[in-house]
């Protein structure tokens, strides 16, 4: 495992610059409105829609080589990427924000295709025993490197970049992407079973779907998806806003706390996914998510100072709810989809959130460029484009909790069992003195 561990170390700073806020930054500078920031941000999900039918040559193919290849392949177009500052004076900043995105749709093209293979990858390699474990373990090499790349990338750019650093650190992505896939090939295969591997008949797509404790999952990620589609294009619109846009370092500064919130899952969660399971997180991380989207909604009706020490605070708790749902997400699907028709059971669901969170981004957008005329002042705070925004993804974590009450999930610890523990276990026991 300890190969997986460094490429997804190696492989998050690669993918943090050309899908997160780096990429965003870019398109912020060369004057992205917010219905393009979403489309920007909704490219990568929406071209995980062909995984469907590359479902089909998965199994005949095999999982390491359908992943391996399309995780190189898609390095071509990170070249592309590094160009497009480079053409400054020589293309105006339309023509330059229609290649960047040329170059992203390509780059998710391909990577949404090779992902077809990564779940049944996955599943087929770490024991079910062990996955809460394993994607704990996952999570915190994936922030710690992004969290790197975070720094670099602030660092490097400074408070007002210019054009050809935004160059440096797209070739900083491909440098990065290349050692990643040097780990990627060294970790083994899963095997396929001859019975997928020479199926011939028709997929029942709909059996599939109508497969409860699978349907119920399906609703979950596809709210979840609609709640977080474009969230972080979004918080760098809002910041690079008003009479005093914060500056590009200082924006990636806080987003970097995200990726510190994410990493002290493995200090704080351990073993406890395997413990008590999945839902009793996910309540766990919509309860957290909620405050800190109030928290986003206070700042943007300016009842709460908009500065870089509530900016990060905001991000860490972000960061860290967001990586627990995830995670119990992730280890509860891997526990419901069958053994066989696995490749097609992971393809549909990563079709539907990756379709809910690659569309939601783009309506959230024309939703806030709506809305930028709206400016009124009502029970102590400026409802404005982004307040109102933050207002309606608190009423979809919501309906996200009312489905995920309806989860199925056998052996799942209660909620307050989850606290209990935490009280007598927590890494902060010690503030409550010695017993």
């Amino acid at each position: 495992m300890h190969y997986l561990y460094w490429f997804f170390f190696f492989n998050f700073p690669s993918c943090i610059v050309v899908m997160d806020s780096p990429v965003f930054l870019y398109a912020e500078s060369l004057g992205a409105s917010a219905t393009v920031m979403g489309l920007i941000a909704g490219i990568t999900p929406l071209m995980v829609v062909f995984q469907l039918p590359a479902a089909d040559h998965v199994n005949r193919i095999g999982y390491k080589r359908f992943v391996a290849t399309g995780w190189t392949l898609r390095q071509v177009f990170v070249i592309g990427l590094i160009a497009v500052p480079l053409l400054d004076g020589v293309l105006n900043r339309q023509s330059q924000l229609a290649l960047v995105l040329a170059m992203l749709i390509l780059y998710n093209l391909v990577r949404g295709i090779a992902s077809c293979g990564w779940f049944p990858w996955i599943a087929g390699l770490v024991p079910e025993q062990v996955r809460g474990r394993y994607l704990v373990r996952e999570n915190a090499c994936s922030n710690v490197g992004s969290l790197v790349a975070c720094l670099l990338t602030a660092w490097y750019l400074g408070a007002h970049p210019q054009n050809h650093q935004f160059a440096v650190m797209f070739a900083f992505s491909f440098v990065v992407g290349i050692v990643s896939l040097f780990f990627l090939y060294r970790v083994p295969d899963a095997p396929v079973s001859a019975e997928e591997a020479s199926q011939q008949h028709p997929v029942p797509w709909s059996t599939i779907l109508r497969h409860p404790p699978f349907q119920k999952l399906l609703w979950v990620n596809f709210a979840w998806a609609v709640m977080a589609g474009g969230l972080m294009a979004f918080l760098v619109k809002f910041l690079k806003q008003g009479g005093a846009p914060m500056p590009d370092d200082a924006v990636m500064l806080a987003t970097s706390a995200k990726f510190v919130g994410g990493l002290a899952t493995l200090w704080l969660l351990g073993s406890w996914l395997d413990r008590f399971g999945s839902r009793p997180m996910m309540y766990t991380a919509l309860g957290l998510s909620f405050l800190i989207i109030v928290g986003w909604l206070l700042m943007a009706g300016g009842v709460w100072k908009r500065d870089f020490t509530g900016v990060a605070a905001l991000h860490f708790g972000l960061g860290f709810a967001v990586a627990i749902f995830g995670m119990a997400l992730t280890r509860l699907i891997m526990a419901t989809v069958p053994k066989m028709g696995r490749s097609h059971f992971f393809a549909i669901y990563s079709v539907v959130g990756s379709l809910s969170m690659g569309l939601s981004p783009i309506l959230w957008g024309i939703f806030i460029d709506a809305l930028q005329v709206v400016q009124i002042n009502w029970a102590g705070v400026e409802w404005n484009a982004y307040s109102l925004y933050f207002a309606a993804l608190l009423l979809v974590m919501v309906a996200i909790i009312a489905l995920v009450h309806r989860v199925e999930e056998t052996n799942a610890a209660r909620l307050e069992d989850v606290f209990s523990d935490l009280l007598r276990n927590s890494p902060f026991r010690f503030l409550r003195g010695r017993d």
